[in-house]
């Protein structure tokens, strides 16, 4: 029988095909560990993405929030102090406050200064436009008013109660008042509005005006400061009226004016 002969294989080379076999499951081992790493890596690396955007949406949802609740709180501790410290308002949700410089430089263009057409726009804009408002018989119990007071009829909503102004607008109308006395010789000429009556209603009607600011001026009695300045020349020193004061934002005021406005009483019919 024959034999094939085969040669013995020597330990060294033993050695290293067993090591290279072991290499070779070591090695397959290695990649399947790796490439679970990297699986693992990954995945964490989305969770962390997935974790950090979420944690970003909560921050921005909470500082949102917080932003609104201060907002809320601050506008419902604005309407408390005005109820506290003002007389009974329905125009009180329109009450916010505002920090302002006075400006009143000298020399100084305003569209309410002087006379004409454009100048009366912008005073009717500020008061006479604005109308008078309404508010309810629980209302003028409130305000502590006779019950048969003048009664209107809201042109939008049917609903009837009684006339109201804001004071503000009344005080605006009484400076319009003197400024157009302040230019007598062309309001008396065109025969418009507050001047087109006798010399006698109108000193009546300036003098009341008068009467009206001092005693608003005196009630707000507005404790903001203002310095003082010297001009070269002069020994008296003058006052350095353009200060800071906080007051209620007007605009807002008029807005709620114009919105629940019941019409002028010149005009019952406007609306």
């Amino acid at each position: 029988m024959s034999q094939t002969y085969q040669p013995v294989r020597k330990e060294e080379e033993k050695y290293h095909d067993g090591y290279r076999n072991r290499t070779s499951i070591s090695s397959s081992s290695d990649l399947t560990l790796l490439h679970e790493e990297v699986s693992k890596i990954s995945h964490d690396s989305q969770g962390f993405q997935s974790r950090w955007l979420w944690l970003v949406h909560a921050v921005l949802l909470s500082l949102s929030f917080t932003m609104f609740t201060a907002t809320y709180f601050r506008h419902i501790s604005t309407a408390e102090h005005v109820r506290r410290f003002s007389a009974y308002s329905p125009a009180v949700e329109a009450v916010e406050y505002e920090n302002v410089k006075f400006n009143f430089t000298m020399g100084k263009k305003s569209p309410y200064t002087g006379k004409g057409p454009e100048v009366d726009k912008a005073w009717d804009a500020l008061s006479y436009d604005i109308g008078d408002q309404m508010i309810s018989p629980e209302e003028l119990d409130i305000i502590n008013m006779p019950k048969d007071s003048l009664k209107v009829k809201n042109p939008k909503t049917g609903v009837e109660g009684y006339r109201v102004g804001l004071e503000v607008f009344h005080q605006l109308h009484c400076i319009n008042l003197l400024r157009q006395v302040t230019y007598k010789e062309y309001y008396t000429e065109i025969e418009i509005g507050n001047l087109a009556v006798s010399g006698e209603e109108l000193q009546m009607h300036t003098d009341h005006c008068l009467e009206v600011l001092r005693v608003n001026t005196q009630c707000n009695a507005d404790i903001g400061v203002f310095t003082f300045y010297m001009l070269e020349g002069d020994p008296l020193p003058w006052p350095e009226l353009n200060s800071h004061h906080t007051c209620r934002n007007f605009d807002k005021v008029r807005q709620w004016g114009l919105k629940n406005s019941v019409g002028n009483m010149e005009q019952p019919d406007e609306f």
